[in-house]
């Protein structure tokens, strides 16, 4: 099977068509539940970290940094980025 969603192959995963390769947040759920498992697990890569950016001072927007600070809250508290 090709497919260019991880979507479609998370789907073909989960009713046993294969192997997949997803990311953390991606397979978080299955995992814990476990309709998936992982494969390979030692060759795993190093986690990367996320960072958020933005312009701060005079012309910064108030929206703009209440949408940050929601976004930082939910990635901190999501735990399959950890």
């Amino acid at each position: 099977m090709i497919t260019t969603s991880n979507d479609s192959a998370l789907a073909a995963a989960l009713v046993g068509f294969g192997i997949t390769r997803l990311l953390s947040y991606q397979a978080a759920e299955f995992l814990r539940d476990g309709r998936l498992v992982m494969l390979l697990g030692e060759f795993e890569l190093p986690a990367l970290p996320v960072h958020v950016v933005h312009r701060e001072g005079q012309h910064a927007s108030k929206k703009a940094r209440a949408f940050i600070d929601l976004v930082v809250e939910r990635l901190r508290a999501n735990p399959a980025l950890n």
